[in-house]
């Protein structure tokens, strides 16, 4: 790469960013936007509204290790053509909804094609155009995610409340179409060996040697395969752990607004806010953790991610002055944002790049299984009890053992070894 002249990749970055911008705007973040008018026009209950995010977060949960599969065959720029094309399709679907089965089956279809566009995708792409700069990369991209809630969910209810919720699901599918085709045909590329280049910007003549790669990791070596990961205690305990994690977080999350009426005693509006700010600084987390595990030990980039979550989460239960609920969405919205950057990131230092979709779409699982998990325990646990502090303290000892988990797995190179041995 010559000198002054910007390295592609971070074109790649940027393209990223827009993908999981998408990705998160119109498959997740706007859906809740969609409840009320579709109870309207059908008279169908909430809770079966509701249960079509669940069945989104599980199919894109279970596809994720397939995503990554044929991403390994295929390469990620035919995989997310392929996806961009059918998830405008099914958001067209989605617009001629008459029953209920057909609004499932929609979402279900919406799912498989959406995770082909998202973390799995992305990930693995940047993770063959970035080696030290990886993880700065991948929280840039992650950024995206963030600014779907931000941006184009507040877009979706301006068009859902002039227009109806129908013209919502044809201009987000037009949307995919116009920005996310033409994005991933003129911009993407599998890796940086297509225009002569290295991870990171390296040329080619200059890379002789890995003595500046760091030490203990297997990304830079091309990684081990996937059925030698699976039987490592190493891959196991990071899976409990980003389960476990995401459990907390995400049954926290998803429950944030009337929990901070019934703890805090807030108003709607102030909570809504905070829900708002919590996504906002999100953003930024996924930037500085991003940036943190470029230049610190991994281990301890979880042990801050994982407890702030858990020390904001015994802010709100034993804070009593009133500013106690910006006290807490400050350090969870921020430390919150790092698990998504923290999960490929974990995957590519302990295995490689060989199998890294397959692996990542397998820890993809345990993440969106958790997240489903915890939203269910905590609103469950509220119908019986009338009172969410006793799941919270159950959070907390959650997010405790997800950092144990992620210690017994061991450092990258002990990691490595044990796959050695379990061959």
């Amino acid at each position: 790469m010559g000198r002054g002249k910007r390295f592609y990749g971070w074109y790649i970055v940027i393209a990223c960013f827009l993908l999981c911008m998408l990705f998160a705007g119109s498959g997740f973040y706007s859906f809740s936007i969609f409840i009320k008018p579709i109870e309207n026009d059908f008279g169908w209950s909430r809770g079966a509204i509701s249960f079509t995010m669940s069945i989104y977060l599980v199919v894109s949960g279970l596809m994720a290790p397939a995503i990554g599969r044929l991403i390994g065959r295929f390469g990620p720029r035919k995989v997310m053509m392929a996806c961009a094309a059918g998830a405008g399709a099914c958001f067209m679907m989605v617009s001629l909804t008459f029953s209920l089965w057909y609004f499932y089956m929609s979402y279900a279809f919406l799912a498989v094609m959406v995770s082909g566009l998202g973390v799995v995708s992305v990930s693995n792409l940047l993770a063959s155009w970035f080696f030290r700069l990886r993880g700065t990369a991948t929280g840039i991209a992650m950024v995206g995610i963030s600014a779907g809630g931000l941006v184009l969910a507040p877009m979706v209810g301006i068009i859902t409340l002039h227009f109806g919720w129908k013209t919502s699901f044809v201009v987000i599918g037009t949307m995919v179409w116009l920005i996310a085709l033409p994005v991933v045909f003129f911009v993407i590329k599998d890796r940086p060996e297509e225009m002569g280049l290295l991870p990171d910007g390296r040329a080619p003549e200059n890379s002789g040697t890995h003595a500046a790669q760091p030490a203990g990791t297997l990304a830079a070596h091309g990684g081990i395969p996937a059925a030698m990961a699976f039987r490592s205690r190493a891959f196991w305990c990071i899976f409990a752990s980003f389960f476990l994690a995401a459990f907390a977080q995400m049954g926290l999350l998803q429950h944030q607004v009337p929990l901070l009426m019934d703890i805090k005693g807030t108003t709607q509006a102030t909570a809504a806010a905070a829900l708002g700010l919590t996504a906002g600084l999100g953003g930024l987390g996924k930037l500085c953790f991003g940036r943190m595990a470029d230049t610190w030990p991994f281990r301890h980039v979880i042990l801050l991610c994982f407890g702030f979550q858990a020390v904001a989460v015994m802010m709100l239960l034993h804070i009593d002055i009133p500013v106690a609920t910006w006290i807490y969405t400050i350090v969870f919205g921020f430390s919150m944002g790092g698990i998504v950057v923290l999960m490929p990131l974990a995957v590519g230092r302990f295995w490689g790049l060989m199998s890294f979709g397959v692996l990542l779409g397998v820890i993809w699982i345990a993440y969106s299984l958790g997240g489903a998990m915890g939203t269910y325990v905590n609103g469950l646990a509220y119908d019986y009890l009338e009172n969410y502090r006793p799941t919270l303290y159950f959070f907390v000892v959650a997010y405790i053992v997800s950092i144990g988990s992620f210690f017994l797995a061991g450092g990258e190179r002990s990691a490595a070894g044990e796959n050695q041995h379990v061959q």
